[in-house]
């Protein structure tokens, strides 16, 4: 009878996941296309913007994940399906189905827990499951990694460890932070294990092995010998520029009050009711959490490796709430709070920055198909605000944006990137640009065309050829609601 109604939820999943898929329209991150879609362009087409993560001296990213993403681009270029729909929704279906393999292993780990169902119905009523999960963001992948190696430690007593270990170096590789959840999981599977040499042994030599293979593909790449964790962990941590705050930086307790509420909002307090019965899983989530604190830049992605464990305590707040509060109306509480949630995620997938994705579609559909000649598209937002060649795919279209690379130079102490020295004078930049790119067409926010739009009326250098709704809310003071596309006279 349970096995028939686990089957039944994973079907639920299923199309839980694959509607997710279909709804995601807006942008999230930088990191979702210029991090994967682009370096994965760049290796199966040739061309494609790498940033400086990207440069052979920098090398704090693995190629493992955008090359899979690439083979992808092969095999369907090879039977010349390769439109930009094409190749980015397949790549988005490939990684909703890594997350549907995340889902079964998470259901595995689960079985025989007495709050398996609520435990899903916390991770799929959260809008950030809805709205992350099918982006090609390196953390899902830490994410799906995490959860199958916990259930692959489930049998950690068995004869083999093998495909534990594997999932572990194989995290380690894809993103190096991964491994701190592990430095408290390691020593309780370790004291727990039949075989402790046995364990350790098998641990080594994953480790070892699979790091072994993608040092080699990484320097094939990169055209010299790199090992990527290395170049993270001192770029990250022991840079002195302190590389990582260049991209903000937050207070010691911004997880605790911004990171996790920005996830669970009103429903966090069950978490914190639900630890206090489960020291172990906290102490993992804490441990993971001070280590992150002690970067000084900060975002709430970098929790979703750990979210399975945080859906598990959120069940065992509920659960005791429930107990406590006996009454009806606590319960339609509860509900609401799970619809609201799943609003919450409908309204981010398809609405909230919806113009930072559509404004490429337009510039396909409406500019480039229109064959036109010398297209020049010079985007003057945040830097990273759009996605860049592989949302184009067009390799005679020449695109620009502001850069915002950090202080690589010790040596520089009143460093500036261009998109802050575009945006600390406006008007001045933008004509010194305009002389130096000769663009045919100019997309940014309705923050800069306000400051700068008399400065293109006066000089009736560009009309504006569309406004695209955008966002209702303006999330920085550099974005926007609505962008706008500028055309040459």
């Amino acid at each position: 009878m349970l096995f028939t109604k686990i089957s039944k939820v994973f079907v639920g999943i299923i199309i839980f996941r694959l509607l997710s898929w279909l709804i995601v329209r807006t942008y999230f991150i930088a990191d979702e296309y210029w991090q994967t879609f682009e370096i994965a362009h760049s290796l199966a087409f040739g061309y494609g913007y790498k940033t400086w993560e990207w440069k052979s001296d920098i090398a704090i990213r693995s190629y493992l994940y955008p090359f899979i993403i690439s083979l992808i681009y092969r095999i369907i270029a090879i039977f010349h399906l390769d439109t930009v729909s094409i190749l980015v929704n397949a790549a988005t279906l490939f990684q909703t189905l890594l997350a549907i393999i995340g889902d079964f292993a998470y259901l595995k780990f689960l079985q025989g827990h007495k709050l398996i169902f609520l435990i899903l119905l916390c991770r799929f009523s959260c809008w950030y499951t809805m709205y992350s999960s099918p982006r090609l963001i390196i953390n899902n992948l830490e994410e799906i990694l995490f959860i199958c190696s916990l259930a692959a430690a489930k049998n950690f007593q068995s004869s083999s460890n093998i495909m534990f270990h594997a999932l572990v170096s194989l995290s380690f590789i894809i993103r190096p932070t991964s491994a701190i959840p592990f430095v408290i999981i390691y020593p309780y599977l370790l004291y727990k294990s039949s075989s402790r040499f046995k364990f350790l042994f098998q641990a080594f030599l994953c480790f070892i092995l699979l790091n072994t293979l993608n040092i080699l593909l990484d320097s094939y790449m990169y055209n010299q010998w790199t090992f990527v964790p290395l170049n993270f962990f001192y770029i990250n941590f022991l840079h002195p520029k302190s590389i990582s705050s260049h991209y903000g930086i937050n207070s010691i307790l911004w997880y605790l009050t911004n990171g996790l509420p920005m996830i669970f909002f009103y429903r966090l307090p069950f978490i914190f009711v639900g630890s206090i019965a489960n020291k172990r899983l906290t102490s993992i989530i804490l441990f993971t959490i001070f280590i992150y604190t002690l970067n000084a830049h900060k975002e709430f992605r970098f929790l979703t490796q750990i979210l399975p464990i945080l859906f598990i305590l959120e069940a065992h707040g509920i659960d005791w709430c429930l107990k406590i509060f006996k009454w009806n109306r606590f319960r339609w509480i509860i509900f609401a709070s799970f619809i609201g949630q799943l609003v919450i995620g409908i309204y981010f997938s398809l609405i909230d920055r919806q113009g930072q994705i559509s404004v490429m579609q337009y510039l396909r559909t409406n500019l480039i198909s229109n064959n036109k000649e010398n297209l020049s598209i010079d985007f003057l937002m945040p830097c990273h605000s759009t996605p860049y060649y592989s949302c184009i795919h067009r390799n005679d279209i020449q695109l620009n944006f502001l850069t915002c690379e950090p202080n690589l130079d010790s040596r520089n102490n009143n460093y500036m990137d261009e998109a802050d020295r575009f945006f600390s004078r406006p008007i001045e930049s933008l004509k010194k640009r305009l002389n130096t790119y000769n663009s045919s067409h100019l997309v940014m926010f309705d923050t800069l065309y306000n400051q700068v739009k008399d400065v293109l009326e006066e000089d009736q250098w560009f009309f504006v050829k569309e406004i695209l709704f955008n966002s209702h809310i303006q999330h920085t003071s550099r974005h926007g609601k609505t962008i706008y596309i500028l055309e040459k006279r």
